[in-house]
């Protein structure tokens, strides 16, 4: 190939790149940082968890109808995908998602006239890299992940482009991000982005804007009629209480007396200062918007207490609750810029080094968080080797379930019913687990099997055997002797809301 067809190779890609609005984003820095974050998924390519034994693998392992939500039918492509390529498929699919949202959210701030070049990079990479939803391993997040992906590009679409075939894609994709209901409140930010950027001062503007956009702000009000009318679910995922109510509006207090206090400063601040304050506003506001369904449910902790669990769903060992911050990153990565941004002049100049350490503690807790769900991954490799390898079957008897390992579940989740008989549905059948109970303990049926599970002590502990060895270091055994299990095997080792990269490779147990 000659040097020409190269250059004009490498033109026709500025080109594009220019019409995109994605000149001066940071490609090498955002694939080696992601990739190093969350490349381990393709580690546990094959694996299940929580929702996937239910709706993939075995389909009503235990009767739970995911279909009495009132999920829109296009959900249903989650299974079509898997179906058609296997669950290593959609663990790519999700890792591009979230990579080609970063895409459109680098374009969306550049739509936003207080955000400057640099502050665009650097919450673009913190909006990317910062460690939030670690569900996202398990299959069943696949739809979550698409919702995300459709969201953003239609918020990019509607900014970018004015053009009537543009607006109406930007719409189309909006409703078919509507499947994740968060996406109905979060919808207020694009509306509001759209206003701001048309508005020309004069209240009697803001009238003619509406009557234009009447279609676009009557979305999410089409999407719930039409869920009312042709698939409205049954079953009440969440119910609104007396207490949840309370929480909420002293949560509320709480945002209040933090915007008053923003917008004192900002109204004594320099104009030079100004902007940085906006930016510490819109990414408070942000985030309040993307929590908002949460808080009001109780899903995130009640009133004053909602801070300090948003840091233990963060970082610390919170099962799967932390894919309840899965619309956090944009709002979360814009604070964090404009509070750096509103350090002192002679700690401005290390701006950089400080978005760099952020950037690599986030690494840091992406590869540990990783790195769990790798090891209980092995933990269930052991248990369905050890399950296939007995001669007899345990269909049609109790089965007592003793992980003394409890310790080293990824993220501190729990093993749920669905979880043990998906793991012996593996080894024997799934009609063999749907004929079995479990029991996470001792029982006194004599007509049970005992599968005792014992391992390495420490994360650290099974990373030395897994270098060493090839194998994390799990024992399983199997015994289908009356009164084999006893009381003292059953061990509890729980400490939820503890962070684990501070102690976890040390063997600590609350």
């Amino acid at each position: 190939m000659s040097d020409n067809a190269v250059a004009e190779s490498g033109t026709r890609l500025q080109n594009f790149l220019d019409r995109a609005g994605l000149r001066g984003f940071p490609w090498k820095t955002a694939t080696i940082l992601y990739t190093i974050s969350w490349g381990w998924l393709f580690i546990v390519r094959d694996s299940y968890w929580a929702d996937d034994w239910d709706e993939f693998k075995f389909r009503d392992l235990t009767g739970y109808d995911y279909g009495a939500f009132g999920f829109a039918p296009w959900k249903n492509l989650n299974v079509l995908m898997f179906d058609h390529f296997g669950p290593a498929f959609l663990r790519v699919a999700v890792f591009g998602f979230f990579f080609l949202s970063c895409l459109f959210v680098y374009k969306i701030l550049d739509r936003i006239s207080f955000i400057e070049s640099g502050q665009r990079v650097a919450i673009s990479l913190l909006f990317l890299i910062l460690p939030f939803n670690t569900p996202r391993v398990a299959l069943a997040t696949f739809y979550f992940s698409l919702s995300y992906c459709l969201f953003f590009a239609a918020w990019y679409f509607l900014v970018s482009f004015r053009s009537r075939r543009f607006q109406f894609l930007a719409c189309a994709l909006f409703f078919l991000s509507f499947q994740m209901f968060t996406m109905l409140v979060l919808f207020l930010l694009p509306v509001a982005h759209l206003f701001a950027l048309d508005w020309r001062g004069k209240i009697y503007d803001a009238a003619d804007w509406l009557k234009e956009n009447l279609f676009l702000i009557s979305l999410p009000f089409l999407y719930w009629i039409m869920r009312g009318l042709f698939w409205s679910g049954s079953r009440s995922y969440h119910e609104i209480t007396e207490n949840k109510i309370k929480g909420f509006l002293r949560f509320i207090l709480l945002i209040l007396a933090i915007g008053v206090g923003l917008f004192a400063f900002y109204r004594r601040s320099s104009p030079s200062r100004r902007k940085i304050f906006l930016l510490v506003s819109f990414g408070l506001g942000s985030m309040l918007v993307a929590y908002l369904p949460y808080v009001i449910y109780g899903l995130v902790g009640y009133g004053f207490n909602v801070p300090v669990t948003y840091l233990v769903t963060m970082l610390g060992r919170s099962d799967w609750f932390s894919r309840h911050q899965i619309l956090q990153p944009l709002g979360f990565s814009i604070l964090l810029v404009g509070l750096i941004g509103l350090l002192p002049g002679f700690a401005n100049r290390f701006r950089n080094w400080f978005i760099g350490a952020i950037l690599a503690i986030s690494v840091v807790f992406n590869v540990a968080f990783g790195f769990e769900y790798i090891v209980d991954y092995s933990k269930q490799t052991s248990v369905v080797a050890a399950l296939g390898a007995e001669a007899n079957k345990t269909a049609g008897v109790e089965i007592q379930m003793v992980d003394q390992t409890t310790f080293l579940n990824a993220r501190q989740r729990s093993y749920r019913e669905r979880d043990w008989l998906g793991l012996i549905g593996l080894a024997e059948g799934v009609d063999s687990a749907k004929k079995l109970k479990v029991v996470g303990g001792c029982s006194d049926n004599p007509n049970t099997r005992l599968v005792l599970i014992r391992g390495p002590e420490t994360h650290w502990e099974a990373l030395k055997n897994w270098v060493s060895d090839g194998d994390m270091g799990f024992k399983v055994t199997i015994d289908d002797t009356p009164g084999a299990c006893k009381p003292e095997m059953v061990t509890n080792q729980q400490s939820s809301g503890a962070i684990p990269i501070l102690f976890y490779f040390t063997g600590a147990k609350g």
